[in-house]
């Protein structure tokens, strides 16, 4: 009898980006070896966009919320993914202009 993956149920953290480094880079040897947790992450390569179009106030209006969470936490919620995807623009933002210089560059000296 084969033991469970331990890595089977990896596949959505691992395209939202919420894996630790250590868990990602182990997830990364395993999807190297593993051609049906290779085909789940490829099958879930697009669902970031998806969710990216979401409006955030929408997403947090339709939550299911326990009665037991604070209402404060919704609001802190909402800004700290606000928080996020503007660091994630930003630093994405900030890698384009760092290629871009680099590889102006590199252009003008083999001119």
């Amino acid at each position: 009898m084969n033991a469970p993956d331990p890595f089977r149920e990896w596949d959505g953290a691992y395209v939202l980006g919420s894996l630790s480094t250590s868990d990602r880079l182990a997830y990364e040897q395993h999807l190297a070896q593993c051609a049906s947790c290779e085909r789940e992450v490829c099958g879930l390569a697009g669902v970031t966009g998806l969710l990216s179009r979401v409006p955030v106030a929408w997403a947090v209006q339709s939550l299911d919320t326990d009665p037991e969470v604070p209402a404060a936490v919704l609001p802190r919620l909402v800004r700290a993914v606000r928080r996020r995807h503007l660091v994630v623009t930003a630093a994405t933002v900030l890698v384009a202009a760092v290629t871009g210089a680099v590889l102006a560059a590199l252009f003008c000296c083999y001119l």
